[in-house]
Parts: structure tokens; C-alpha cells; sequence
């Protein structure tokens, strides 16, 4: 175990799969020998070469194709996209071609793509450029989506992710990106679709993942002040959902908050309150809240993302009313 950022350790997953296996390569759309977002670079093409890790033009739908022909033909390819909110252009490749096509095919053919974008506040960005709408991802069946909220979490994600059948969103947080963490040096998987137990406690579950997370510890802090114990998961992933350990959890405390990185309104955060509710409805103790930004578009300034982004106060104002 070594101190690694959450870049580095992306870095470092990326790295490790392109030496496990000769069929992993990397491109990015008009950046530097796909050097990753915001110009921090992998610095892999000397190891790699240029036939593996390369720049392309900035065509969204044209290079997804590139990658989905690649995927079906025994390659893994890891697409580096600099934002979410343009894979918006290559919707049909992903969700017509990618996340079809093993089932199409009678299980005779497979898409291993990853799809690697950043999402989040900050920076000036404004709608166009700091939305979060995983939830359309993980609506259609085949496709994977994971939001790592750690640097172990991180690296061992986008390994499992490189090495899944499956076509897969790998979402990046940019608040997350100069965060630190213990990660090993040895090549690991954080496998799909598992949650983890960060904290336990009687009182209350907190479920969410990617920068939601630094927000949930904090909470959990200012309740154990009041002696108020909480389960704090980290979700992982939105598809495939930990239900099993979401549901353990909440017949435990009763009470449910669900923090999600998008909006409310047929999001991450409805569907898993909906599935609570269907399963153990009888055995929630107050009603479930979520977290999650308002509904409307993300704004530029600094002055009016304190107000768009959840914070700490605010959480606890709603925690306090149900407890």
C-alpha cells in the first residue's frame, strides 16, 4: 500500500491492464496521445507505443463506432471522453449497438468497451458541461455504470471495468480528482456491482457514491455527535445495484437517505427509494429522503453553485426532521 491520487490510481489501472493484456488500448478525442482529462497526462506511449494509446478527431458517434467495432472483434478499447455531457452524441452507437449486442447475437458476440468521462461542479463549467445523467446509462439493460468515490475504488474499478464483457461508463468526479488514498501497487479488481460497508450504525442508512461520499462522512460525523450511528455505503455503481446489502441495511435502521451526484426526477435516487419502498415498505420507520441537486439546469457562477450543489447543513436540517 502506497498514498496515490485518484488520478494516478486511474492512471495506474489503465497502465496495469495494458500490461496484462495486449489487446487493452486507449484513445481520446483531441488531446495529446489520449493524455486523459484536462491534460494530465498518462504518459504511456513510450511503454505502449502509438498503435495503443493515441489521439483521434472529435467525433463522438464515429469514434465510439471505432471502439464498438474494435470491442466485437476480441479488442478492449477505453474510450476517453472529456465530458459526460457530449457522449449525448453517441447514444445510438451506445445504447443500439453496445449494449445490445451480446444479446442479439445469441451470447456469440461481446463488447468490452469502456467509456471513460468526467462529470461535476466547478470551475465555471455551466450546463452544458457539469451535468450527471448516469441514470440514462443505467437505464438500458446491457450496459454497466460505475462512479468510483476513492482512489482504491478507482483503480480497482477501471481494471474490473477494462476486464468486463459488458460495454461500461467509468464516471469520474472532478472534485474527487486531487484526492488520496492507499492503494496497492498489485494489480486487483473492485468487482461490479458491490457496495461497501464504509460504516456501521443502528440509526440510519446514508447510500450514494462518486463525491457524494465526502459529503456522507461528514453527516455521519456531525450525527454521531448526537450519539445518532449510521451505515455509511458507497454504492459503487448504479447498474448493477448492491440490493442486497441496501436492503439489509434499511430493514436494520428504518430510515433511508439517498444521495445521487444528479437530479432527483427519474434518477439513480428514485429508483433505488422506489425498490425500498416495493420490498420492505412495511419496515421503513419515517419517509425516505434523497439528496440530490434541484431540478434545473447547472449554473455557471461559483455564487449560485453553492446554492445548486447539497450541503452539509442542509442535509442534516432534513435528517433532524425525520429523526
Amino acid at each position: 500500500m502506497r498514498k496515490l491520487s485518484y488520478l494516478d490510481a486511474i492512471r495506474e489501472g489503465i497502465q496495469q491492464s495494458m500490461q496484462k493484456d495486449d489487446s487493452v488500448f486507449v484513445y481520446g478525442e483531441g488531446i495529446e496521445i489520449a493524455s486523459g482529462p484536462f491534460g494530465v497526462p498518462l504518459n504511456l506511449e513510450k511503454e505502449f507505443g502509438s498503435k495503443r494509446i493515441f489521439d483521434v478527431p472529435l467525433s463522438e458517434a464515429s469514434m465510439t463506432g471505432l471502439g464498438i467495432g474494435a470491442a466485437i472483434n476480441n479488442l478492449r478499447p477505453i474510450m476517453i471522453h472529456f465530458r459526460l455531457d457530449f457522449t449525448l452524441l453517441t447514444l445510438d452507437q451506445v445504447f443500439n449497438a453496445a449494449s445490445k449486442i451480446h444479446y442479439m447475437f445469441g451470447g456469440k458476440l461481446k463488447c468490452p468497451i469502456v467509456i471513460r468521462a468526467t462529470v461535476g461542479q466547478g470551475w465555471g463549467q455551466g450546463p452544458n458541461h457539469s451535468q450527471a445523467f448516469h441514470s440514462i446509462y443505467s437505464h438500458f439493460p446491457g450496459m454497466k455504470v460505475v462512479l468510483p468515490s476513492s482512489p482504491y475504488d478507482a483503480k480497482g474499478l477501471m481494471i474490473a471495468s477494462v476486464f468486463d464483457n459488458n460495454p461500461v461508463l467509468f464516471l469520474e468526479h472532478k472534485s474527487l480528482y486531487n484526492s488520496v488514498g492507499l492503494v496497492p501497487k498489485k494489480f486487483y479488481k473492485v468487482k461490479i456491482g458491490n457496495a461497501n460497508v464504509l460504516e456501521t450504525g443502528n440509526d440510519l442508512s446514508l447510500l450514494g457514491f462518486s463525491s457524494m461520499l465526502p459529503l456522507m462522512k461528514k453527516v455521519s460525523r456531525e450525527l454521531k455527535k448526537k450519539k445518532i450511528n449510521c451505515d455509511v455505503i458507497d454504492l459503487r455503481s448504479s447498474y448493477p445495484l448492491d440490493k442486497i446489502t441496501i436492503l439489509n441495511s434499511v430493514k436494520k435502521t428504518g430510515k433511508l437517505v439517498v444521495f445521487d451526484i444528479d437530479w432527483s426526477f427519474c434518477g439513480v435516487s428514485a429508483e433505488v427509494s422506489a425498490f425500498v419502498s416495493e420490498k420492505i415498505g412495511s419496515k421503513l420507520k419515517s419517509n425516505i429522503i434523497r439528496i440530490t441537486p434541484p431540478h434545473v439546469s447547472h449554473p455557471v457562477s461559483y455564487a449560485l453553485e453553492k446554492y445548486f450543489y447539497p450541503n452539509e447543513n442542509d442535509v442534516l436540517k432534513k435528517i433532524y426532521k425525520i429523526l
